[in-house]
């Protein structure tokens, strides 16, 4: 297995495994547009300069098979992030927020999606992301990594904790209410 920096030829295989998350999510993107088109726009904004410069999208790569991403940025970096969201979204479909509250705080990697394709679940590949996230925080020059968790997933909570995150705060993203654990580096 490959661990490395996603590809434009990547980005609607990790599309694919983000929208795990967003289906939980429950945005009202999502919900009231049709889903290949919003899926089409991901893919886009994923594929954007503003995003290969921001953000990391690090991939777990299998017999040429994306298995993982962990896909994070400079929390300072989180507005102008979904404003190229809003340059793809707009052009396409009614003015509307694709995400409604910022998530991140300043001076964290801000890990904002990690997913593996239930294919490849329980191979250890979510620890591995993990494991290669504070490589990426330290050439940001960032000391602390952040996510978030949603209260109703117990067995990620663990997964984090058993890799060091500890409780930074309480936070409603989408209506549903998140722990922000934060680890240092």
């Amino acid at each position: 297995m490959e661990l490395r920096l996603a590809t434009k030829d990547d980005m609607p295989q990790v599309v694919n495994l983000i929208k795990i998350i967003l289906d939980d999510m429950e945005l009202p993107i999502l919900l009231n547009n049709p889903e290949s088109e919003v899926m089409d726009l991901f893919v886009k904004t994923f594929q954007s300069d503003t995003y290969a410069k921001l953000a990391d999208t690090i991939v777990a790569v299998q017999d040429g098979e994306v298995a993982g991403v962990a896909f994070g940025y400079d929390g300072s970096n989180e507005e102008p992030l979904l404003a190229e969201f809003g340059n793809h979204f707009d052009a396409k479909l009614p003015k509307q927020p694709v995400f409604t509250e910022p998530e991140a705080v300043e001076k964290e990697w801000y890990l904002n999606s990690i997913a593996v394709n239930p294919k490849f679940q329980r191979q250890g590949i979510g620890s591995k992301l993990l494991n290669e996230i504070p490589h990426y925080a330290s050439q940001r020059g960032l000391t602390k990594i952040g996510l978030l968790v949603d209260l109703a997933n117990p067995d990620a909570e663990r997964l984090y904790r058993r890799s060091g995150f500890k409780d930074f705060k309480t936070q409603m993203v989408s209506g549903h209410e998140y722990k922000h654990l934060q680890k240092e580096i």
